[in-house]
Protein backbone atom coordinates (compact mmCIF):
# COMPACT_ATOMS: atom_id res chain seq x y z
CA UNK A 1 0.00 0.00 0.00
CA UNK A 2 1.47 3.44 -1.07
CA UNK A 3 1.88 6.11 2.20
CA UNK A 4 -0.75 8.65 2.01
CA UNK A 5 0.43 12.27 1.91
CA UNK A 6 -0.65 15.50 2.69
CA UNK A 7 -0.83 17.50 -0.72
CA UNK A 8 -2.41 20.52 0.92
CA UNK A 9 0.80 22.18 1.56
CA UNK A 10 2.38 21.50 -1.78
CA UNK A 11 -0.76 22.60 -3.04
CA UNK A 12 -0.74 26.09 -1.13
CA UNK A 13 2.76 26.50 -2.27
CA UNK A 14 1.77 25.96 -5.87
CA UNK A 15 -0.71 28.48 -5.51
CA UNK A 16 1.16 31.46 -3.63
CA UNK A 17 4.07 30.86 -6.80
CA UNK A 18 1.25 31.57 -8.84
CA UNK A 19 -0.22 34.56 -7.51
CA UNK A 20 3.01 35.97 -7.60
CA UNK A 21 3.74 35.32 -10.94
CA UNK A 22 0.66 36.54 -11.94
CA UNK A 23 1.29 39.63 -10.08
CA UNK A 24 4.50 40.17 -11.31
CA UNK A 25 3.72 39.63 -14.95
CA UNK A 26 0.67 42.55 -14.25
CA UNK A 27 3.12 44.61 -13.05
CA UNK A 28 6.03 44.21 -15.64
CA UNK A 29 2.74 44.77 -18.26
CA UNK A 30 1.68 47.84 -17.05
CA UNK A 31 5.38 49.45 -16.71
CA UNK A 32 5.73 48.32 -20.44
CA UNK A 33 2.26 50.07 -21.55
CA UNK A 34 3.64 53.27 -19.46
CA UNK A 35 6.39 52.89 -21.61
CA UNK A 36 4.86 52.81 -24.93
CA UNK A 37 2.76 55.65 -24.22
CA UNK A 38 5.90 57.67 -22.71
CA UNK A 39 7.57 56.48 -26.04
CA UNK A 40 4.14 57.73 -28.55
CA UNK A 41 4.21 60.55 -26.45
CA UNK A 42 7.90 61.17 -27.44
CA UNK A 43 7.12 60.30 -31.29
CA UNK A 44 3.82 62.82 -31.42
CA UNK A 45 6.01 65.84 -29.94
CA UNK A 46 8.44 65.59 -32.42
CA UNK A 47 6.29 65.49 -35.55
CA UNK A 48 4.40 68.06 -33.76
CA UNK A 49 7.44 70.47 -33.13
CA UNK A 50 9.03 69.55 -36.40
CA UNK A 51 12.00 68.58 -35.51
CA UNK A 52 15.01 67.93 -37.87
CA UNK A 53 16.16 64.48 -38.40
CA UNK A 54 19.61 65.31 -36.80
CA UNK A 55 18.02 66.60 -33.79
CA UNK A 56 15.55 64.16 -33.84
CA UNK A 57 18.55 61.30 -33.88
CA UNK A 58 20.15 62.79 -30.70
CA UNK A 59 16.73 63.58 -28.88
CA UNK A 60 16.56 59.53 -29.25
CA UNK A 61 20.03 58.68 -28.12
CA UNK A 62 20.03 60.77 -24.89
CA UNK A 63 16.51 60.18 -24.05
CA UNK A 64 16.90 56.31 -24.40
CA UNK A 65 19.77 57.15 -21.81
CA UNK A 66 18.69 59.73 -19.64
CA UNK A 67 14.81 59.07 -19.40
CA UNK A 68 14.22 55.72 -21.00
CA UNK A 69 10.77 55.78 -19.03
CA UNK A 70 9.27 59.06 -19.65
CA UNK A 71 11.43 60.55 -23.08
CA UNK A 72 8.66 62.92 -23.26
CA UNK A 73 9.55 65.39 -20.49
CA UNK A 74 12.76 66.31 -22.95
CA UNK A 75 10.44 68.22 -25.00
CA UNK A 76 7.74 69.48 -22.21
CA UNK A 77 10.05 70.16 -19.23
CA UNK A 78 12.53 73.27 -19.60
CA UNK A 79 14.96 71.44 -17.06
CA UNK A 80 15.43 68.06 -19.33
CA UNK A 81 15.65 70.28 -22.16
CA UNK A 82 18.76 72.07 -20.83
CA UNK A 83 20.48 68.94 -19.66
CA UNK A 84 19.87 67.91 -23.30
CA UNK A 85 20.91 70.63 -24.94
CA UNK A 86 24.40 70.97 -22.66
CA UNK A 87 25.18 67.35 -24.05
CA UNK A 88 24.44 68.03 -27.21
CA UNK A 89 25.83 71.87 -27.92
CA UNK A 90 29.51 70.27 -26.64
CA UNK A 91 29.30 67.53 -28.72
CA UNK A 92 28.33 69.88 -31.86
CA UNK A 93 30.48 72.87 -30.63
CA UNK A 94 32.19 72.84 -34.09
CA UNK A 95 29.23 72.73 -35.80
CA UNK A 96 27.18 76.76 -35.94
CA UNK A 97 24.17 75.01 -37.80
CA UNK A 98 23.70 72.32 -35.11
CA UNK A 99 23.92 75.08 -32.57
CA UNK A 100 21.47 77.21 -34.50
CA UNK A 101 19.20 74.66 -34.93
CA UNK A 102 19.59 73.85 -31.56
CA UNK A 103 18.23 77.20 -30.62
CA UNK A 104 15.51 77.24 -32.92
CA UNK A 105 13.62 74.41 -31.08
CA UNK A 106 14.59 75.82 -27.61
CA UNK A 107 11.90 78.69 -29.16
CA UNK A 108 9.26 76.55 -30.20
CA UNK A 109 9.01 74.50 -27.37
CA UNK A 110 8.92 77.76 -24.99
CA UNK A 111 11.85 77.11 -23.38
CA UNK A 112 13.33 80.73 -25.00
CA UNK A 113 14.96 83.05 -21.88
CA UNK A 114 12.92 84.77 -19.67
CA UNK A 115 13.78 88.15 -17.80
CA UNK A 116 11.68 86.85 -14.59
CA UNK A 117 12.51 84.01 -12.29
CA UNK A 118 15.19 82.37 -13.77
CA UNK A 119 15.07 78.26 -14.09
CA UNK A 120 18.80 78.04 -15.50
CA UNK A 121 21.43 79.68 -16.45
CA UNK A 122 20.63 80.01 -19.92
CA UNK A 123 18.35 83.02 -18.53
CA UNK A 124 21.52 85.10 -18.44
CA UNK A 125 20.99 88.12 -20.46
CA UNK A 126 23.94 90.00 -22.19
CA UNK A 127 24.43 93.04 -19.47
CA UNK A 128 23.85 91.27 -16.56
CA UNK A 129 26.71 91.52 -13.39
CA UNK A 130 28.42 88.01 -12.73
CA UNK A 131 30.92 87.52 -9.53
CA UNK A 132 32.85 85.09 -9.86
CA UNK A 133 34.55 83.63 -6.72
CA UNK A 134 37.36 80.49 -7.92
CA UNK A 135 38.12 77.71 -5.90
CA UNK A 136 41.28 79.04 -5.01
CA UNK A 137 39.61 82.12 -3.11
CA UNK A 138 39.90 85.03 -5.80
CA UNK A 139 36.65 86.77 -6.97
CA UNK A 140 36.32 88.76 -10.17
CA UNK A 141 33.49 90.85 -11.23
CA UNK A 142 32.35 90.08 -14.52
CA UNK A 143 29.72 91.46 -17.26
CA UNK A 144 28.00 89.08 -19.77
CA UNK A 145 28.50 89.75 -23.08
CA UNK A 146 26.56 86.89 -24.55
CA UNK A 147 24.92 83.73 -24.06
CA UNK A 148 24.57 80.49 -26.24
CA UNK A 149 23.58 77.11 -25.88
CA UNK A 150 27.59 76.47 -25.86
CA UNK A 151 28.24 78.63 -22.41
CA UNK A 152 28.19 82.34 -21.21
CA UNK A 153 31.12 84.54 -22.96
CA UNK A 154 32.04 87.34 -20.12
CA UNK A 155 34.30 90.36 -19.82
CA UNK A 156 36.32 91.10 -16.61
CA UNK A 157 35.16 94.70 -15.55
CA UNK A 158 38.24 95.40 -13.34
CA UNK A 159 41.97 93.87 -14.20
CA UNK A 160 43.06 91.00 -15.94
CA UNK A 161 43.09 87.80 -15.14
CA UNK A 162 42.37 84.36 -15.76
CA UNK A 163 39.18 82.61 -15.71
CA UNK A 164 38.71 79.68 -13.09
CA UNK A 165 36.93 77.10 -11.89
CA UNK A 166 34.49 78.53 -9.31
CA UNK A 167 30.94 79.73 -8.45
CA UNK A 168 29.45 82.45 -9.98
CA UNK A 169 26.31 84.45 -8.83
CA UNK A 170 24.26 87.01 -9.70
CA UNK A 171 20.87 88.68 -8.59
CA UNK A 172 17.66 90.22 -10.11
CA UNK A 173 15.68 92.53 -8.50
CA UNK A 174 13.25 91.27 -6.58
CA UNK A 175 13.48 88.14 -7.20
CA UNK A 176 16.77 87.43 -5.12
CA UNK A 177 20.04 85.91 -5.62
CA UNK A 178 21.50 82.70 -7.78
CA UNK A 179 24.61 80.85 -7.84
CA UNK A 180 26.08 77.80 -9.76
CA UNK A 181 29.00 76.01 -10.84
CA UNK A 182 31.19 76.62 -13.57
CA UNK A 183 34.62 76.35 -15.15
CA UNK A 184 35.97 78.48 -17.92
CA UNK A 185 35.68 77.41 -21.76
CA UNK A 186 38.35 79.02 -23.37
CA UNK A 187 39.60 82.25 -22.30
CA UNK A 188 36.63 84.29 -22.24
CA UNK A 189 33.46 82.22 -21.36
CA UNK A 190 31.90 79.95 -18.76
CA UNK A 191 30.23 76.58 -18.73
CA UNK A 192 26.33 76.47 -18.39
CA UNK A 193 25.56 75.53 -14.84
CA UNK A 194 24.51 72.13 -14.42
CA UNK A 195 21.98 73.35 -11.65
CA UNK A 196 21.18 77.26 -10.47
CA UNK A 197 20.64 77.51 -6.69
CA UNK A 198 18.16 80.45 -5.20
CA UNK A 199 19.87 81.99 -2.21
CA UNK A 200 16.65 84.63 -1.64
CA UNK A 201 16.52 82.68 1.49
CA UNK A 202 20.40 82.18 2.89
CA UNK A 203 21.91 85.99 2.96
CA UNK A 204 23.86 84.86 6.23
CA UNK A 205 27.22 83.97 5.60
CA UNK A 206 28.02 80.09 4.59
CA UNK A 207 31.06 78.08 3.93
CA UNK A 208 31.58 74.60 2.46
CA UNK A 209 31.49 71.66 4.30
CA UNK A 210 33.42 68.59 2.95
CA UNK A 211 31.85 65.27 5.63
CA UNK A 212 31.56 61.58 4.38
CA UNK A 213 27.92 60.75 3.08
CA UNK A 214 25.13 60.00 5.75
CA UNK A 215 21.62 59.13 5.22
CA UNK A 216 18.67 61.53 6.42
CA UNK A 217 15.19 61.22 6.10
CA UNK A 218 11.51 62.34 4.40
CA UNK A 219 9.66 62.85 7.06
CA UNK A 220 6.82 65.30 5.67
CA UNK A 221 5.74 65.28 1.50
CA UNK A 222 4.79 68.64 0.34
CA UNK A 223 1.00 68.12 0.80
CA UNK A 224 1.88 67.62 4.67
CA UNK A 225 1.42 64.18 4.64
CA UNK A 226 4.12 61.42 6.14
CA UNK A 227 5.38 58.74 3.60
CA UNK A 228 3.83 55.66 3.97
CA UNK A 229 7.10 54.50 4.96
CA UNK A 230 10.25 56.62 5.99
CA UNK A 231 12.43 57.17 3.22
CA UNK A 232 16.27 57.29 3.51
CA UNK A 233 18.04 59.22 1.46
CA UNK A 234 22.22 59.12 1.65
CA UNK A 235 23.75 63.00 1.21
CA UNK A 236 27.21 64.90 1.22
CA UNK A 237 26.90 68.61 2.27
CA UNK A 238 27.52 71.41 0.07
CA UNK A 239 28.21 73.97 2.13
CA UNK A 240 26.25 75.49 5.55
CA UNK A 241 25.06 78.71 7.05
CA UNK A 242 22.82 78.85 10.24
CA UNK A 243 19.95 79.54 8.33
CA UNK A 244 20.55 76.06 5.95
CA UNK A 245 22.37 73.67 4.36
CA UNK A 246 22.94 72.18 0.49
CA UNK A 247 23.48 68.66 -0.20
CA UNK A 248 23.84 66.25 -2.90
CA UNK A 249 21.66 62.95 -2.88
CA UNK A 250 21.55 59.71 -4.50
CA UNK A 251 18.14 60.70 -5.57
CA UNK A 252 15.69 63.60 -6.11
CA UNK A 253 13.28 64.74 -2.95
CA UNK A 254 10.42 66.69 -4.14
CA UNK A 255 10.20 70.66 -3.30
CA UNK A 256 8.33 71.51 0.08
CA UNK A 257 9.36 68.24 0.91
CA UNK A 258 10.28 68.32 4.69
CA UNK A 259 13.72 66.52 5.87
CA UNK A 260 14.62 64.95 9.62
CA UNK A 261 18.94 64.80 10.33
CA UNK A 262 21.21 64.47 12.71
CA UNK A 263 24.15 66.94 11.13
CA UNK A 264 27.98 65.94 11.31
CA UNK A 265 30.08 68.86 11.64
CA UNK A 266 32.90 67.27 13.09
CA UNK A 267 34.23 64.14 14.36
CA UNK A 268 32.98 64.91 17.73
CA UNK A 269 30.16 67.57 16.72
CA UNK A 270 26.51 66.22 15.91
CA UNK A 271 23.55 68.52 15.97
CA UNK A 272 20.85 66.23 16.12
CA UNK A 273 17.30 66.58 15.50
CA UNK A 274 17.25 69.23 12.99
CA UNK A 275 14.39 69.74 10.54
CA UNK A 276 15.11 70.94 7.01
CA UNK A 277 12.89 72.17 3.81
CA UNK A 278 13.56 71.49 0.50
CA UNK A 279 13.64 74.81 -1.36
CA UNK A 280 14.65 74.14 -5.21
CA UNK A 281 16.17 71.08 -6.32
CA UNK A 282 18.59 70.15 -9.08
CA UNK A 283 20.78 67.36 -11.47
CA UNK A 284 24.35 67.50 -11.89
CA UNK A 285 24.68 66.21 -15.59
CA UNK A 286 27.95 64.14 -14.99
CA UNK A 287 26.04 62.26 -12.59
CA UNK A 288 28.11 60.36 -9.86
CA UNK A 289 26.50 58.40 -6.99
CA UNK A 290 24.50 61.52 -5.51
CA UNK A 291 23.72 63.60 -9.21
CA UNK A 292 20.85 65.76 -7.13
CA UNK A 293 21.05 68.54 -5.55
CA UNK A 294 18.53 69.47 -2.60
CA UNK A 295 19.07 73.35 -1.50
CA UNK A 296 17.00 73.38 1.90
CA UNK A 297 16.23 75.65 4.85
CA UNK A 298 16.36 74.85 8.36
CA UNK A 299 12.69 74.99 10.48
CA UNK A 300 12.17 75.19 13.66
CA UNK A 301 15.47 75.61 14.94
CA UNK A 302 15.63 75.55 18.57
CA UNK A 303 18.21 78.36 19.99
CA UNK A 304 20.53 76.09 21.55
CA UNK A 305 20.91 74.71 17.63
CA UNK A 306 20.62 78.09 16.15
CA UNK A 307 23.99 79.20 18.45
CA UNK A 308 25.49 76.15 17.28
CA UNK A 309 25.38 76.35 13.21
CA UNK A 310 26.55 80.23 13.99
CA UNK A 311 29.51 79.37 16.27
CA UNK A 312 30.64 76.58 13.90
CA UNK A 313 29.84 79.02 11.09
CA UNK A 314 31.80 82.36 12.40
CA UNK A 315 34.81 79.89 13.23
CA UNK A 316 35.43 78.73 9.93
CA UNK A 317 34.82 81.79 7.94
CA UNK A 318 37.53 83.61 10.54
CA UNK A 319 39.87 80.62 11.06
Amino acid sequence: MFPVHDLLPGLLLCAAVLACLATFMALNGSEARRRRVAWDRFRALIRIRGVSVPLRDALYTWARVHCPATPHLVLSRRQDFDRFARTEAQRQRHNPAAQQALTELRVRLGFKATSARPRSTHDLAPGERLSLRTDSGQTHDLRVTAVDELGIEVAMLRGRARLERGWASFSREGEGSYRFRTHPDGSRSLVHGTFLIEDERRREPRVELHRPPFWLAVEQLPDGNAPDDPEGVEVEVLDLSASGVAFLSDRQVRRGSELGLDLPLGEDLKIRNLRAQVLAHGYRQQGGPRPHFLHCRFVELADAQRKVLESFVWARLEG
